[in-house]
Parts: C-alpha cells; sequence; structure tokens
C-alpha cells in the first residue's frame, strides 16, 4: 500500500522527535533513536549506549630493562655501602700487592701463602677491583681449599661484578659468575638477587620471585630489593605481597622514582586512586622519562570521571613513547568525554595504526566518527564492521559486543541514507538488514531483533516508494515477525519495537492489531507525540476518521511544531466529510511555512480544501 502521498509519518525534517525521546530514555543503557527515509518513514533504533571501550592488556607493567639495570646498581651500592661498615663476612686482612712478603710466595708453606693472597683480594674489594679481587681469591683457594675466608671472598667478589654486568646490560654473562658465586656461599644475598634480576629478564617469574625471597632472606637490609620483588609480585597478580614490599620499599626510599611507581600501581589496582594519583605524581616528578606513569596517571584521572586533566598526561606519555598503544586509546577515550570527537578521531585512528587488529580501538574509532559535526557515518560503518570482524577473532569473545559493533554498522548505514537522500542516492536497507541478521545471531538481549525487524520495515517502505509493493509485502512480514518476538516483552525499550510494529502491522494492513499495539505505546509513552501520530494513522486506515482526527488532535497537543499531524489532521478531517475544520488545519499549515506539505495535501484532496468541495 502506497500512502507516500496521502499520510505523513514523521521525516527526516522533523527532527523534533529526538528531543521528545530524550525526556524517556530508558535506564538499561539504550537510547531510542530515530531514523528516516524518503518515504516520510522512519521508525526508532535502539542503539546501546556508553563511552568507548577501554582496552584493558592481558599483561601487568613490567619492569624495563634500563629499570632492571638502575636497581642493580643501587643494590650494588647499598651492598658494598652495608659491608664496609658492617661486613657481611669474616674478613682478613687486607695486603697490598706491593708487599714485599709476596715475592717470597713461592717459597711459603700453602697455608700462610694462601692466607696472604686472601689478604690482596681483600686490598681489590675494598677498591671495587672484583676482577683482580676474583684472580687473587681464587689463588688462595688453589693453594688451601679450606680458606673460608677466600671461598666467601670469592663468592662475594663474584657476585658483586655480576651485578656490574648487569648495569652494563650484560644479562647472560652475569649469569654465570652468580651461580659460580653461589656455589662457595649458599648465603651470598647479592648473588641471589642478581639471579633473579636474569631470571626476570628472562620471564621466569616464580624463580625470579624465589631467588628475591633468599637474598632479602640473607640479608634484611638490603631494602633496595623491595622494589624489584614488589614489581614482580604485581606482575604475577600478587597484590598483597606486592603492596607489603613495596610500601616498604617507598617507606626506606620515598625518592624512588621506581618504587613510586609501582606502589602507585598497586594503589590503582586496590581503586585507591587518591593514594595511587599521588605515588604517580611523585614518581613524575622524580622521573619524567617514564612514559608509563603518566599514562597511568591519566588511567586514574579518567576512573575519577577528570578527562581533561587526563588529556595532558596521556599526550605527554605518547610524546615520550610514540608507539604507545594503550595512550593513544588512553587519549582517544578521554578526548571523546570531553566532546572533542576530531581529537577523539585523531588519537583512535592512531591507536588503529599501530595495532591493525586491536577491535576495540576500531569500535572507538567507529563511535569518534559517528559524533563529529556533521557526522561521518560511512567512516563509522567500515570501522564497525572492522571491529565486527576482528573481535571474532578472538578465541573468546562477547557475542553482546560482537551483535553492538553490528548494531551500530546498521543504524550507521540507516544514518548515511538520510544523507544520500539529498544527494539523490540509493539507500543501502540490504546491507543494514545484513549487519543485524550477524548482530541478531550472536545477542539474546532481544535489542537486534527489535532493530532487524526495523530494517526489515524500512526496506519494505523503500520498495513501497519504488512501486515495487510485491517485493515490499514478505519484507513486511519478517519486519514484523522479528517485532513481535521483542513487543511482548519486558525490556526497558519495548516501546521502540512496539511502535515499529504498529507501522509495520498498519503497512500490512492489519489495522485492529496496530492500533491495538499503539494504544499501549501511547499509554506506556503518553509524551511521543509521533506514537499518537501512527495511532491516527492506523485508524485512517480502518476508515475511522473520527478517532483518526482524534488522535492527530492530541499530537499536536503534544508538540505544536509538528507538521506532519497537522497535514494527517486536515485529510482525515477532509475524509470525514467535516471540509470547514479540514481547512482550518490545512490553513495552519501554511501559516507554519510548510508550505510544501499544504500543496501535497491540496493534491491528495483533488483540491477538494482548495474549492472547499
Amino acid at each position: 500500500m502506497n500512502r507516500k502521498n496521502t499520510l505523513a509519518r514523521f521525516s527526516a525534517v522533523n527532527i523534533v522527535m529526538a528531543a521528545i525521546l530524550m525526556s524517556s530514555i530508558p535506564a538499561a543503557g539504550q537510547d531510542l533513536i530515530p531514523v528516516s527515509d524518503v518515504t516520510g518513514s522512519a521508525g526508532v533504533f535502539v542503539l546501546r549506549t556508553g563511552a568507548p571501550k577501554k582496552f584493558v592488556s592481558r599483561t601487568r607493567s613490567t619492569r624495563t630493562k634500563s629499570q632492571r639495570i638502575e636497581s642493580a646498581r643501587k643494590v650494588n651500592r647499598q651492598y658494598t655501602t652495608l659491608a664496609k661498615t658492617a661486613p657481611r663476612r669474616t674478613r682478613t686482612d687486607a695486603v697490598d700487592p706491593n708487599d714485599a712478603r709476596l715475592k717470597d710466595i713461592a717459597r711459603m708453606d700453602k697455608v700462610p701463602a694462601s692466607k696472604l693472597f686472601a689478604g690482596v683480594g681483600e686490598y681489590y674489594m675494598d677498591r671495587d677491583n672484583y676482577n683482580q679481587a676474583i684472580d687473587f681469591f681464587r689463588e688462595a683457594l688453589t693453594m688451601n681449599a679450606d680458606n673460608t675466608i677466600a671461598q666467601t671472598g670469592l663468592s662475594e667478589a663474584l657476585a658483586l661484578k655480576g651485578n656490574e654486568l648487569l648495569v652494563k646490560d650484560s644479562f647472560p654473562v652475569a649469569r654465570s659468575f652468580f651461580e659460580e658465586a653461589l656455589k662457595y656461599n649458599a648465603k651470598n644475598a647479592p648473588a641471589y638477587y642478581g639471579l633473579a634480576e636474569v631470571l626476570t629478564e628472562m620471564d621466569k617469574a616464580d624463580e625470579a620471585v624465589a631467588n628475591y625471597e633468599k637474598a632479602i632472606g640473607n640479608d634484611p637490609d638490603l631494602s633496595e630489593i623491595y622494589t624489584p620483588l614488589g614489581a614482580l609480585y604485581y606482575q604475577k597478580g600478587e597484590i598483597a605481597k606486592a603492596d607489603e614490599y613495596l610500601t616498604k620499599a617507598v617507606a626506606a626510599s620515598p625518592n624512588d622514582a621506581q618504587a613510586q611507581y609501582y606502589f602507585g600501581l598497586v594503589r590503582y589496582s586496590q581503586g585507591k586512586d587518591a593514594e595511587a594519583l599521588g605515588a604517580f605524581r611523585k614518581s613524575a616528578s622524580l622521573d619524567a622519562t617514564n612514559a608509563e606513569v603518566f599514562f597511568y596517571t591519566g588511567e586514574v584521572l579518567m576512573r575519577g570521571g577528570n578527562a581533561r586533566d587526563a588529556v595532558p598526561e596521556y599526550t605527554k606519555a605518547t610524546g615520550l613513547k610514540p608507539n604507545y598503544f594503550e595512550a593513544w586509546l588512553g587519549l582517544g577515550n578521554a578526548e571523546y568525554q570531553l566532546g572533542n570527537f576530531q581529537g577523539a578521531v585523531d588519537a583512535f585512528t592512531k591507536a588503529t595504526k599501530l595495532k591493525n587488529d586491536n577491535y576495540v580501538a576500531f569500535n572507538n574509532l567507529g563511535d569518534a566518527y559517528r559524533q563529529l559535526t556533521p557526522p561521518n557515518y560511512n567512516q563509522a560503518e567500515t570501522n564497525y564492521n572492522l571491529a565486527a570482524m576482528f573481535i571474532q577473532r578472538q578465541p573468546e569473545y562477547s557475542k553482546e559486543e560482537a551483535a553492538d559493533m553490528y548494531s551500530k554498522a546498521a543504524f550507521s548505514i540507516a544514518k548515511q541514507c538520510e544523507i544520500n537522500i539529498k544527494q539523490a542516492k540509493a539507500c543501502r536497507w540490504d546491507a543494514a538488514v545484513r549487519a543485524l541478521e550477524e548482530a541478531d545471531k550472536l545477542s539474546t538481549s532481544g535489542v537486534d531483533a527489535a532493530n532487524l525487524g526495523w530494517a526489515y520495515y524500512n526496506a519494505a517502505r523503500s520498495d513501497i516508494a519504488d512501486g515495487r509493493a510485491a517485493a515490499a509485502r514478505p519484507k513486511l512480514e519478517k519486519a514484523k515477525m522479528n517485532l513481535q518476538r521483542v513487543a511482548g516483552s519486558d525490556a526497558t525499550f519495548v516501546s521502540g519495537p512496539m511502535l515499529n510494529l504498529g507501522m509495520a502491522l498498519t503497512d500490512l494492513g492489519e489495522f485492529p492489531a496496530a492500533i491495538e499495539v499503539l494504544n499501549k505505546v501511547v499509554k506506556k509513552e503518553p509524551k511521543w507525540a509521533f506514537a499518537l501520530n501512527e495511532l491516527g494513522i492506523a485508524y485512517r486506515g480502518q476508515k475511522n476518521y473520527k478517532e483518526a482526527a482524534n488522535s492527530f488532535k492530541s499530537a499536536i497537543d503534544k508538540d505544536k511544531n509538528f507538521a506532519q499531524a497537522y497535514y494527517n489532521l486536515a485529510e482525515a478531517y477532509y475524509r470525514d466529510g467535516n471540509v470547514k475544520e479540514a481547512r482550518k488545519w490545512w490553513d495552519n499549515l501554511k501559516k507554519m511555512g510548510r508550505g510544501d506539505l499544504a500543496a501535497k495535501l491540496d493534491v491528495a484532496t483533488n483540491g477538494g480544501l482548495r474549492t472547499g468541495g
């Protein structure tokens, strides 16, 4: 049934509908959005709402190699300082390598000779010359394998030499020094520490933790180990243990940027945002080169709803680390929250280039394109489709999230239709239907069944407008079927599908059923002028012109600017034989500046309003 010239539905220019809808948005996270097409049809699309998605990394922040090197430097420094005031082993007197006794070493008994060489080893230990110390302690043991001072001295020299190698980024070579050191002294704290650092480099977290613990157990004064041990517990997700050691770390070294950073991460994971922010700020003031600390500062601020202050933090992070995917995504989210959608597009675009298969980045980019002024629905559709493709490549993915992406792609196609109309381009309702069929397969929420019915309905209306009534009929039936799946539910968004169902039933000529459904909508949503207009159209189809006129009049009472209702009211009065009232509302339509609709009505009544007959 082609009623394009006789009855006016809300069209693309009647966007007042959106304002009405805003007063009755459902509470379950959906928005009801009007989408119009060239036929004068539209309907209500159920759009899931919410901010762009946040990417959650599967790995926790790990210490960088430079941070591990810095830890090795600090532990070495702390150990040697402690050892000079309170030696960690029994020592012998230092012997100058120029001591005259050394000239007769070949004629000496092995035991005193071994002691003398151990003394030279001590001399070089005092000067942090570990290579020479190692050589003399080894020689001392060659002379007397039972020289315990030489054994523990060699062990200490090997461990401190290994830590020197860590500082020089020679982790594999350092490992052999630590392992040999422990052969000579099973309680060597620096050796356990160094081996833990090597194991951390090798991603052997459990073994590394065990060695850090042994280091602390054998020398509790080595507080510099608290930070790497706490950081590793954090990485393993053992937050209570991480808290224990990192609390000690910041107490012992409040000006340690690394300790403050990891302490901040622990507090962030515990939801203690004020403490986390304080720690991150402190860390940044001590080390302005750590991109991660600025990123997490932004994360804390965003969680507290402070997007404005988060933007410069994310910007600093991306400036220090241009390939920082998470920071670009965070920046996009912050810009989006501030309504700076072009900034969000720029940031999300950068994120998609860094990870060109990340569904979150593509989904968020689609959201940002959709919010631009004017919106770029073409780009939005493209990015939603990519997001839907990439999320389904995950071994375990949220089917509801994937459905949402297909749904938003369909919505973008529909909104492109509104633009295409003005450019005399065809609408792509078939593509919208396909996207929503995919969404409906994945979703159990009912949202996508409702939207699929809406898409079939609009596809049918497009066929009707093009004179393809036969092609429209099965689409209207599919619209009816899908909308009925939802219309009887208790979903918070049910009013939208019910409205769409009533419209489909009207177009199918099932007027009593349409009237029943639309009366329920009007009762449920008394402020919806457009629902009253649709009820009037259903009564009009039944040739009940008096009830039709009452409904159109009620629509106008709700919205004095609802031009289509003026058109329909005048037409209903005319069909009911009340030409006087019909002309009155026809004149009102012209006074509103809607001469276009007045002219259409003149044609629809064969000039009867103009001539009074």
